[in-house]
């Protein structure tokens, strides 16, 4: 996922570089390299919030896996104190 994010940056970005190298000769932007500027933007946008949206959901799942292994842990010593006891008898 992160790497298809990347990828549409880096695309997005060199469609910026694009625009910018065939604009022309003007120190004006024509309202056509101006919309395409926006969308650029627009786009670029959107793959930074799904970037962050999927790294503040990476960080939870990895706070619930580290929850999920201790867990186990304790289950696991459990298990064996229990074993234990039942060996005792």
């Amino acid at each position: 996922m992160r790497k298809a994010l990347k990828t549409f940056v880096g695309v997005t970005a060199v469609m910026l570089l694009v625009v910018l190298v065939f604009s022309g000769c003007t120190k004006y932007a024509k309202e056509q390299q101006l919309q395409a500027l926006e969308e650029v933007k627009a786009a670029a946008q959107a793959a930074e919030q799904a970037l962050d949206d999927c790294q503040g959901e990476t960080s939870t799942l990895e706070s619930e896996l580290a929850e999920a292994k201790q867990a186990l842990e304790d289950m696991k010593k459990e298990k064996q104190a229990v074993s234990e006891r039942l060996a005792a008898m």
